[in-house]
This record gives structure tokens, C-alpha cells and sequence, in this order.
């Protein structure tokens, strides 16, 4: 869960004359199945196993998309909790292929019930592996890499802080943003706000040859910091130079309902807009019901499920860097 106080971190832009930020919607077919999978993973999270399993089946045999890998891993693990194995191996095998990449955690939930699916499985989950790396683009992923490394100084507490400050100065109307200590921390950020346009514009330039860097082409590691420049690219303030390029990663299954609808929000906050969609809803827990119900109906469109709000008592035992505990309390699903 990348980037989860993004919004205020972009408060500054707000100044900026407002422009209608552009994006597409997807198809019926498509918002269908991630109403399916999203109840299926929340359902799986609240260990309703078997209901979990059975939407699972109905959301991947109804749907002519394509399905990123998370989803068939997680639909694995969800088999394996209820003793089908064989449908678990089928699931590992669509999940590692076409680009998951569990670590070494997640890996000690996959733990078969009998001897022939683990030997099964023992002798077939190398291969599944030599398959994906095959596939990925070695190149690509160094490109990726060597423009986080370039970029890595901007990511320094200094930095932050000075994108803090003056997120906070300029969304206060009595704060003077004249001061020698304002102008000099607001250098700081339209440099940043530089350096990260430039990244991204090196992860477009290279996706005509290599494809979307999504984990079926470069390493998770990769794939998650070129759609960390993505989302920072502030530059392109309407989102008309990227739109293209992430609709057609959101149906094929590269990023998520969740991660495109982020960065139009990022993008209409930029532009001195509301967010439309309050994704990630973490930050969001004082919402007049009015703006819960219109943010509610633009999620629909995405097929992405209705805001979450803990109770008071709960948002209270919530660390901000804690993202596993964020993420079962707001039922966040998605991890691409």
C-alpha cells in the first residue's frame, strides 16, 4: 500500500488553476468481476472460507479479461484453507507464471495437505519460476531501477519535510508564504516535482519496446517503483499524456482499480479539486455522509467496494506505518 498519505504531501498544488483531470472508465464485464473479487478477498480476509472460494470460482470463470496473478494466488490460499489442493495447484500455477512474485512470508502460507500435492507441487514450483523470469525483461527492470536510484536523495527527510511544510502552509490562508523559510522549502519541492516527472517520462519512453512494467515483465520490486513514478508525475497535471497508457494496464490486469483511481485522485487534488474517489480511504475518516455517498457512486464505476470507515475506537489503535494493520481495518485488497 504505496504512497498512503499521498494527498497531503500535494496540498501545494491546489493552487494552481483548476483543469479537468482525464480518465477512462472500464466495462461493465470488467467493474462486474472486480465486485466479485472484491468480496471474494474480503471474504477470505474474514476467513468466510468457503463463500470466499466460491466467488473466487464464479469471478474467474465468468470473465473474459485478463486476471492479474495476486488474485489467483490469493484464490490458492483460500483453497488450500479448505483442503482443495489440486484447485490450489491450478491456481499457483496461473499465479506464478503470469508474474507473482510471493516473498518469503507469503510463501510459508502455501502449505498442501497431502504428500502427492506436496510432491506435486515441490517438483513443479521451480519450473513455474524459470517460466516467469523468462519472461521478464532484465533490461527493463534496470532501467526502472537506476531512475529510483537517481531519484533516491528526493526521497530524504529533508525533502519530506519540505513537502510537509508546505503542503500545511499552503492549505492554511493565514500561513505567509512569503518567508525566506517557505520560498526556500518550496524550491525543494518543484525540484522534486522535476526529478520525479523525469523518471517517469523515462518508464513511458521505454514502454513502446518493453510493454507495461507490470511483474509479468520486470521484478515486483521493479514493477512497484515505476508505478511509484507514475503516480508521481506531477507534470502531466490532466493526466492526458498517461491516460491511455493506464487504461489499457488496468485491463490487462497490470494495475489495479485501486492504483488508477489514486492517481486521478492525485491528479484532481493537483488541480485544486476534490477527490473523486477517495482511494486509499486511510485519511478520509471525517467525511460528511454527503461526500461518502458521490465518492460511493464513482467508486461503483471501477467496481471498487464502498468506503470503509472504522469505528473511532479502532482508527484509534492504528499506527500510520503500520500498513498491514491498515489495511485489514479499511479492508484494503488490492497490493498492485
Amino acid at each position: 500500500m504505496k504512497q498512503i498519505l499521498f494527498i497531503a504531501c500535494i496540498i501545494f498544488l491546489s493552487v494552481q488553476s483548476k483543469a479537468q483531470t482525464k480518465y477512462s472508465t472500464p466495462s461493465d464485464e470488467y467493474v462486474n468481476f472486480h465486485k466479485l473479487i472484491s468480496t471474494a478477498e474480503r471474504m477470505y480476509k474474514n476467513d468466510s472460507l468457503l463463500q470466499a472460494y466460491a466467488k473466487f470460482d464464479i469471478a474467474f470463470n465468468s470473465y473474459q479479461g485478463a486476471v492479474n496473478p495476486g488474485h489467483y494466488f490469493r484464490a490458492a490460499l483460500c483453497a488450500l484453507k479448505i483442503k482443495e489442493d489440486y484447485k490450489s495447484l491450478a491456481f499457483l500455477e496461473k499465479a506464478i507464471i503470469n508474474g507473482y512474485e510471493p516473498d518469503s512470508i507469503t510463501k510459508t502460507n502455501i502449505k498442501f495437505n497431502n504428500q502427492n500435492t506436496i510432491k506435486e507441487f515441490n517438483a513443479n514450483y521451480p519450473l513455474w519460476e524459470e517460466k516467469r523470469n523468462a519472461n521478464r525483461k532484465a533490461e527493463f527492470t534496470t532501467i526502472i531501477e537506476d531512475a529510483a536510484t537517481s531519484n533516491k536523495k528526493y526521497k530524504g527527510s529533508n525533502y519530506t519535510t519540505a513537502v510537509d511544510f508546505c503542503s500545511k502552509c499552503l492549505a492554511n490562508p493565514k500561513c505567509n508564504k512569503s518567508l525566506p523559510d517557505f520560498t526556500s522549502k518550496y524550491r525543494m519541492v518543484k525540484e522534486k516535482i522535476k526529478a520525479d516527472s523525469a523518471a517517469a517520462v523515462t518508464i513511458i519512453s521505454n514502454i513502446s519496446s518493453y510493454g507495461f512494467p507490470g511483474t509479468n515483465v520486470v521484478s515486483k520490486k521493479a514493477s512497484d517503483l515505476a508505478c511509484e513514478m507514475l503516480l508521481n508525475y506531477d507534470a502531466d497535471k490532466t493526466n492526458s499524456r498517461t491516460d491511455a497508457i493506464l487504461f489499457k494496464a488496468l485491463n490487462d490486469g497490470h494495475i489495479s482499480p485501486a492504483f488508477y483511481t489514486k492517481l486521478i485522485d492525485r491528479r484532481n487534488v493537483m488541480n485544486g479539486s476534490k477527490p473523486e474517489f477517495y482511494e486509499p480511504v486511510f485519511g478520509f475518516e471525517k467525511l460528511p455522509a454527503k461526500d461518502v455517498t458521490e465518492a460511493n457512486k464513482s467508486r461503483e464505476k471501477f467496481g471498487l467496494p464502498g468506503l470503509v470507515i472504522p469505528s473511532p475506537a479502532v482508527l484509534k489503535t492504528l499506527n500510520p506505518k503500520d500498513t498491514k494493520g491498515i489495511s485489514k481495518a479499511y479492508m484494503i485488497i488490492y497490493d498492485y
